[in-house]
């Protein structure tokens, strides 16, 4: 679901009429790809309405991250790295939780976060995550051993500070439009634009300081 749609950047830009709604859309779309690149949140801030099926490599340990969620929907395992199909756990095996292991949050959804983790039960059959290490001809490499199905994504709905961040760039793309995509423009709306910046410095500002984006990571 778009983060915004084309009715309320109308509002936000002092336009009467649907005649330039594809336009509006095809803004909004590009100013969510924008936030979602500079989050780093390639499932972006609105979760799937269904879950979906992923895989990765385990670790060996009791608590494994997985990308962002609203709802950890099933798990499944292999036992070896040689196995071609995934065995189901039961529900009581394993918990979803989000931030630290040690302090985890358990209904993160309550507090506005997402899942970002799942942990061994300690009433569950099974005691760690196969860690799926692979000794090749060359090196050892991991491969996939746990499915995990979930509503991928950080939200039900966006954010309200999100929201608004998109209608936010959306509108001054659309101001630069009319300005013949010169760099600096005059708005009744907006006041003096500049634009020499993938996202306006307002928009980052918010991005930032509700600590939206998430950090890369790397090989330890």
């Amino acid at each position: 679901m778009a983060y915004a749609n084309a009715a309320e950047l109308r509002d936000r830009i002092n336009k009467k009429g649907s005649i330039k709604d594809g336009i509006l859309t095809a803004l909004i779309a590009a100013a969510e790809r924008n936030i979602n690149t500079t989050t780093n949140r390639p499932d972006g801030f609105v979760a799937a309405e269904t879950g979906t099926a992923r895989v990765q490599a385990g670790n060996g340990g009791r608590h494994l991250r997985i990308p962002e969620c609203v709802e950890i929907v099933s798990v499944a395992a292999k036992a070896a790295t040689t196995d071609s199909t995934y065995t189901a756990w039961t529900a009581s095996d394993w918990i979803g939780f989000a931030g630290d292991p040690e302090e985890p949050e358990f209904q993160p959804l309550e507090i506005g976060k997402p899942y970002d983790g799942i942990m061994i039960a300690p009433s569950g059959d099974y005691s760690y995550f196969p860690d799926g290490y692979f000794s090749g001809k060359r090196r050892k490499t991991r491969v996939p051993m746990i499915e995990i199905t979930s509503k991928w994504g950080y939200s039900i709905e966006a954010p309200p500070d999100i929201k608004e961040a998109c209608l936010m760039q959306a509108a001054r793309w659309f101001k630069r439009f009319e300005g013949s995509m010169s760099d600096a423009l005059a708005s009744d709306e907006l006041g003096a634009l500049l634009y020499r910046q993938s996202l306006d410095p307002d928009i980052k500002r918010i991005l930032v300081d509700g600590r939206y984006i998430r950090p890369a990571l790397g090989r330890r």
